[in-house]
């Protein structure tokens, strides 16, 4: 069972040398991207071929990419390190958004609703289907078969395309710390598979051998898991594993090679020419962040989400708020004139009712309660005594006291 390895030559490409002339003719032969972009253009072809498995649909994203960097290239970093990120985020975000429109394809198949018919892609020369074949046979890595897809893209930016955990970081919108782990996790993983690959290749456990037969199959990752659980429960191979791995460090505590697992070639003619040429549908931009860096099409779902939540929250907080005061005002302003009046006079002649009336029937003045004071004695109260000329009586509802 062969198996690439990554120790694979640095920097390597796939494409023969008359890539160009045979993907793209003689009108378009010699025209290329920016030179800006020629020490990128690999990597990102191979990057949209990777997530994408097509070359035509890959040579258009790029052209995508490449239109959208001229356009934003003010957004870019300027520093060399930050401008790769910032190209292969680019990138990232073209892919995700082609294989969006692939999936609406898809489910309005399904649906029935009437799609637009993409046409046709031209007819290759076999010639030029099987060397596409192989360059995708390029891409294969056996070794990162047990890794998760957030695994497997920070590992492919990191070790195939050469990025640091902070370029990782920026081109998926992670922390540094968490990019970090998470190559720390999926290197642990590469390792653990790398060391059953290394006991398949010994021959020596008859179990492994029905497991793998001609030692010719493709390592899928319901076979790598089998495979990893026969060396650690199996005491012949792990004993044959721990000699594979006895000179190399604990896995997951060492750091990615520096060799790189081989690029290919980007049909830069054809790249160019679909820079030029976007179709109007493909010619928005991402949205992006304040760094300058394309916005996760994932972290813009969720941030309009929590803009729409909290839209809701607040017309319903308003809409609390301002119940009991509509109630009031419904309950008053609401009620029928004549009713309303009704209850306002029954009110004032309540208020009437209840006061008191003097000796002749008369309803005394307000301030008549509080007393009647004189000038003049009254003789009642000063014949015969030595009071004072002043007098007060007080009256009640029942007369003088």
């Amino acid at each position: 069972m062969t198996s690439s390895r990554l120790d694979s030559p640095a920097r390597t490409t796939g494409a023969p040398p008359a890539h160009d002339a045979t993907d793209e003719g003689p009108r378009t032969l010699g025209r290329r991207p920016p030179a800006r972009y020629e020490a990128a253009l690999d990597g990102l072809f191979t990057y949209c071929l990777s997530v994408l498995c097509d070359h035509d649909t890959a040579t258009a994203v790029l052209g995508d990419v490449l239109a959208v960097a001229e356009r934003h290239h003010g957004r870019c970093p300027s520093d060399e390190d930050g401008r790769t990120a910032w190209l292969y985020a680019l990138a990232r975000w073209a892919c995700l958004r082609s294989l969006g429109e692939q999936r609406r394809k898809r489910q309005g198949a399904h649906t029935g609703r009437p799609a637009v018919t993409a046409p046709e892609p031209p007819r290759v020369p076999e010639e030029t289907a099987e060397r596409r074949r192989a360059e995708l046979a390029l891409l294969a890595w056996p070794e990162a078969a047990g890794t998760t897809p957030e695994q497997r893209e920070a590992l492919e930016l990191a070790v195939r395309h050469g990025l640091s955990h902070r370029q990782v970081a920026a081109v998926l919108s992670l922390d540094p710390l968490a990019a970090r782990e998470l190559l720390a996790t999926a290197g642990c993983e590469v390792e653990r598979t790398r060391a059953a690959l290394a006991v398949v290749e010994t021959g020596s456990c008859p179990t492994v051998a029905r497991l793998t037969g001609d030692h010719q199959v493709l390592l899928s990752a319901a076979l790598r898991a089998e495979l990893v659980r026969h060396v650690d429960d199996c005491p012949r191979c792990r004993r044959a594993a721990e000699r594979v791995g006895a000179t190399a460090p604990w896995p997951g505590a060492a750091a990615l090679p520096q060799a790189r697992l081989p690029l290919v070639e980007a049909p830069r003619a054809a790249a160019y020419m679909a820079m030029l040429h976007v179709p109007r549908a493909r010619a928005g931009a991402p949205r992006f962040s304040p760094t300058g860096f394309p916005m996760d099409p994932k972290d813009h779902v969720a941030r309009r989400d929590r803009m729409r939540a909290r839209a809701v929250t607040t017309t319903v907080v308003a809409a609390v708020i301002a119940a009991p005061v509509l109630a009031l005002w419904t309950s008053y302003r609401g009620a029928p004139v004549g009713e309303t009046e009704a209850r306002e006079g029954s009110r004032v002649t309540a208020s009437e009712a209840d006061e008191p009336t003097g000796p002749d029937g008369r309803p005394y003045d307000r301030y008549e309660n509080a007393g009647n004071a004189r000038t003049t004695p009254e003789p009642r109260f000063t014949r015969g005594s030595r009071a004072p000329d002043v007098s007060v009586e007080v009256l009640s509802p029942g007369g003088a006291t």
